[in-house]
């Protein structure tokens, strides 16, 4: 696509575009993974109050990455207004209330961090893996494995998750950032 077929977009529409995009997709496919989530509850019946938990956890994982791959997705410049408009959107009152980057920054980032400094071949994947690792160690889910290997929710759990990220070069392709609205 040329740049001049390019939908202009500021750093927090992107935001919020990549924000929505990545919450519908798990909404939308939360049936795919419930059952193999209830497995591994006393009870097997799902509260919405306990959906609601295990759906905003999974939408956590999913943004640290999304997050943490800005700079990976976009040019420099680029990559600093966008993360700027995420962390404007963060910090909107809409979202502020449920303390989403605190999570992302306190169990997320700093490990990927560590994952990054390693250079492994495939950081994609390793990248991935990690944020896996955390979400299945996050959820509160009495009768799971402490160990995933072999677990079914780790089977289920890691291709849930990134079939939800990812998509930065989707909308890099479709949208042209720009810093501010030309009057």
């Amino acid at each position: 696509m040329q740049d001049a077929e390019k939908k202009q977009i500021t750093p927090d529409e992107l935001a919020a575009a990549m924000l929505q995009f990545t919450m519908k997709s798990i909404e939308n496919s939360w049936d795919t993974i419930k059952p193999a989530v209830a497995a591994y509850l006393q009870d097997p019946v799902l509260t919405q109050e306990k959906e609601d938990e295990l759906i905003k956890e999974i939408y956590i994982a999913a943004l640290a990455l999304e997050i943490y791959c800005i700079p990976h997705a976009f040019d420099a410049e680029i990559a600093r207004l966008v993360s700027s408009g995420m962390k404007e959107m963060m910090a909107s009152s809409n979202l502020s209330e449920h303390r989403l980057y605190e999570s992302i920054s306190q169990y997320y980032l700093p490990r990927l961090s560590t994952v990054e400094l390693s250079a492994t071949a495939d950081l994609a994947l390793a990248l991935a893996q990690e944020v896996a690792s955390i979400l299945y160690d996050r959820l509160e889910l009495p009768l799971k494995p402490v160990d995933p290997t072999n677990s079914l929710l780790w089977v289920k759990l890691f291709p849930f998750l990134v079939q939800h990220v990812g998509k930065w070069p989707i909308l890099s392709t479709n949208f042209e950032v720009i810093q501010e609205r030309r009057q």
